[in-house]
Formats: structure tokens, C-alpha cells, sequence
């Protein structure tokens, strides 16, 4: 049980960390973590951690990557972050601390803090400089949330460095956060990037002719059809890549009407535009 609330209990702790079968310097971690707690009810000069620490000499990237485990468990995440991302640690856990850094915000607003917006640049930097593999799903698709939220551009180039068979599913992440209404900002009139922003840059992307027809069918027939403006995207794409015998064959599409004009009048517009053209399966601008 963590934190001892006895002496006894506190006593019982040590015994069992200082008998356990491990290695000295993970014993002497697990003080330092331990006496790290302690500290604030000894009003010392020294921090009894920190003098733990250099009475046992135990290494400064043991001791770092210890106390970045510290301020991580007490939600102090830049801080944290500072320490975990010290140069000559050995990354330990990565995935683990990437998605407590991710879901930080969710553990605050429990609690009825608020984090600090400067805070939302730390899980990029933890990846950045540690790499963490992500192999773990759920931390892998909560890294995947926070890279779309940022820039949909830069979610889908690092989509292209992960395994292949990640990366299917991570697309339909990527559509998924820019569609799905339970994935828009609680606060509109103050996001800076928006909703038409991403759905935008999304609809530009270079998909290779694999990523389309995936895209595609999960819009059409898979979990993705149920996105409002599921349709709207395919239509878009289909006029952004130049499929305008796609546009004009198309009859399920309608959508409501903008300024008097939906997608049934566009469609009519590229029918005529075309003409006779737009019977050609091959014809593409």
C-alpha cells in the first residue's frame, strides 16, 4: 500500500525494498522515490532525497529519471518532462510516461485544475527526444489523437514511418479526429485550428491509390459512414483529385444547401461540364 500512512507501515515498506531481489542502484531508487515524499515534512537545507542520493553516490541519471518519475506521478509535467528527457538517461517505460504526459489534461480536470496551454508542447517533445517505440495501442492511438489535433499533414507523414500494418488504422484515426463530432473542440470560437481547417488540409493530402480506396470504403461502409460529412469528404476529394466522372455519377450525395448551392447542383455543373466526357471511367484533370 502506497503512501505508508504509519511509521509501521512506512518501516514494513523500507524492509521490503531494502530485501527485495534487485539490483543495489534499483533499491536505492526506490528510496530516493520514497524519501522524495518525505522530504516536504523536513524543513532541511538539503532535501533528504537529495542526500540520500549523494551519500549512497548513486548515479545522476539514475537520480534524474527517479525525480522525473516523481513530478510526473505529482502532475507537475513540464517539469517532469525536463528530467525524463536529460541526456544519458536510458529510456525506461517510455510508453507508459508518453501516455500519462498524453493524458495529463484528463487527470487534471478531474481534480478541477487547469493546464497550463504552454504544457501541450511536452508530449512532442518527450517523443522527440526519446523515441518511444508505441507499441502499445492505446498509448499509440492517444500520441496518434494529440498529432491530429496539431497537424493532420503531420500526423499522415509520421503515419508513413510507423509499420505497415499500423498503418491503415491509423488513417481511419486521422479521418476519424477530423469527422467525428465527439473529437471537436469543447470551445469552437476559440480554436485556433479548426474543424474546416483540418477537414481542408485532410482532403488534401497526397493519399496513395491503397490509402484512397481504403479511406474511401471505411466513409462508405465501415465505422466512418456514420461521420457527419462523411460524404461532403468523399465528394471533396473526388473534385480535388480531379475523379470528375466519380462527381458525376455519383447520385447519393446531396447535402444541405450553402449560399443555394449543394452538391446536387455542383454535380449538375460537372455534367455539363463535361458533356460527353463524362462517361470516360479514365477521365481525370
Amino acid at each position: 500500500m502506497y503512501p505508508p500512512k504509519t511509521p509501521q507501515q512506512l518501516q514494513d515498506l523500507h524492509l521490503r525494498i531494502i530485501s527485495s531481489n534487485t539490483t543495489l542502484h534499483n533499491k536505492h531508487c526506490l528510496v530516493f522515490y520514497l524519501l522524495k515524499d518525505l522530504s516536504a515534512q523536513h524543513h532541511e537545507a538539503t532535501e533528504l532525497s537529495e542526500a540520500f542520493a549523494k551519500d549512497v553516490h548513486l548515479e545522476k541519471r539514475f537520480w534524474t529519471f527517479v525525480e522525473g518519475l516523481w513530478f510526473l506521478d505529482h502532475l507537475q509535467f513540464s517539469t517532469a518532462v525536463g528530467h525524463l528527457t536529460y541526456p544519458g538517461i536510458i529510456p525506461t517505460f517510455p510508453d507508459e510516461i508518453m501516455y500519462t504526459i498524453l493524458t495529463g489534461n484528463d487527470k487534471l480536470s478531474s481534480l478541477g485544475m487547469a493546464r497550463d496551454p504552454k504544457d501541450d508542447i511536452l508530449a512532442l517533445a518527450y517523443y522527440n527526444c526519446v523515441q518511444p517505440p508505441l507499441d502499445d495501442q492505446k498509448t499509440r492511438d492517444e500520441f496518434a489523437k494529440y498529432l491530429a489535433g496539431r497537424n493532420v499533414t503531420e500526423m499522415y507523414q509520421w503515419i508513413h514511418s510507423r509499420p505497415e500494418y499500423e498503418q491503415k488504422p491509423l488513417l481511419e484515426l486521422l479521418v476519424e479526429q477530423t469527422l467525428d463530432h465527439n473529437s471537436w473542440s469543447q470551445d469552437p470560437e476559440h480554436e485556433v485550428y479548426t474543424r474546416d481547417a483540418k477537414a481542408f488540409e485532410l482532403v488534401s493530402l497526397p493519399f496513395t491509390k491503397e490509402e484512397e480506396e481504403h479511406i474511401e470504403k471505411f466513409l462508405t461502409e465501415g465505422r466512418g459512414r456514420t461521420f457527419q460529412s462523411a460524404q461532403d469528404l468523399i465528394m471533396m476529394r473526388r473534385i480535388a483529385t480531379g475523379k470528375l466522372t466519380d462527381v458525376a455519377a455519383d447520385i447519393g450525395t446531396r447535402g444541405r444547401r450553402i449560399d443555394g448551392v449543394n452538391w446536387e447542383s455542383l454535380k449538375d455543373g460537372v455534367k455539363r461540364g463535361l458533356g460527353p466526357r463524362k462517361d470516360e471511367q479514365s477521365f481525370a484533370i
